[in-house]
């Protein structure tokens, strides 16, 4: 039996030669192209990253599913309990302007809970990376170096980040009666274009507290991990924007290894907020409210 840590290991593999691929590209001439609106790109880089993952997992586990953000209409050759949740370039728009916000995210599920996963991004150091790694009950890794999100560097209001996603939950949505969070939480905030990056940078201790999305399964499969086994909390939203449960796994229903919970999964959204303990507690209330 394979161990979580393991996958991890494989997920860093993967990830680390899918980053050489997608900076063989950044900032080059390549084919962009609009998925539905002139703001949801994809470009040639983010399906031929998507296929090298794809092909190096079903290579070593090709029993397992595989949910990709570039699969389109493309139908279920597997079921199984593992699925393997992937978004080849999150923050597209951000890479295709040239801007190194951008991020690979691949997560492994087990009965829709997610157990591994590594997220890649773009970083000034020797190596032109980080590479930021998971696996469950076995802790959060930026490279080698184990990490603790228990440590922030600034607390909010102290100038600190607070990471959002979309502008929407910043001002409010009628529609969605959304409160607006801006009135709720301080702390200077950024909007960064990828959801993946945002849960990267708060492991790192860049980012104090993150709204995020509503996003993808993919988007969130490496990530919401990461946080919870570097000591973070991270709560799921309703509708409103309101906080209603620690998040454990995607479908919060008895697995079913069938194509119905599949597309399930494949079409599941969400959003959530996270943080470290004393932030997401509020034992240090005044700050934040």
């Amino acid at each position: 039996m394979i161990s979580n840590f393991e996958y991890k290991n494989f997920c860093i593999l993967v990830a680390e030669e899918a980053g050489k691929f997608v900076m063989n590209y950044f900032d080059k001439d390549f084919e962009v192209f609009s998925k539905d609106t002139k703001n949801n790109l994809v470009t040639e880089v983010d399906k031929g990253c998507q296929e090298l993952i794809k092909n190096k997992i079903s290579n070593r586990f090709p029993d397992h599913s595989i949910i990709g953000e570039e699969d389109g209409d493309s139908s279920l050759s597997n079921i199984s309990e593992f699925t393997w949740v992937i978004d080849p370039i999150d923050g597209t728009t951000n890479f295709a302007n040239g801007l190194p916000n951008f991020s690979i995210s691949i997560g492994l599920l087990k009965n829709s809970e997610p157990i591994a996963g590594s997220i890649w991004i773009p970083w000034p150091n020797e190596n032109r990376c980080l590479i930021f790694s998971t696996a469950k009950d076995e802790g959060s890794w930026i490279d080698n170096r184990k990490i603790d999100i228990n440590n922030p560097q600034f607390s909010l209001g102290e100038g600190a980040i607070s990471s959002y996603s979309s502008f929407s939950p910043i001002f409010g949505n009628k529609s969605r009666k959304i409160k607006p969070m801006n009135i709720r939480l301080r702390g200077d905030k950024r909007v960064i274009g990828s959801v993946a990056y945002e849960m990267a940078m708060l492991t790192k201790g860049v980012i104090s507290f993150a709204l995020l999305g509503p996003a993808f399964i993919w988007d969130f499969g490496a990530g919401l991990l990461l946080i919870k086994e570097a000591g973070g909390v991270v709560l799921e939203l309703d509708n409103n924007y309101e906080p209603k449960s620690e998040f454990t796994s995607f479908l919060n229903t008895n697995y079913q290894k069938d194509e119905e919970t599949f597309e399930k999964l494949k079409n599941w959204t969400g959003k959530f907020i996270a943080g470290n303990p004393d932030i997401m507690k509020l034992n240090n209330h005044e700050k934040f409210v």
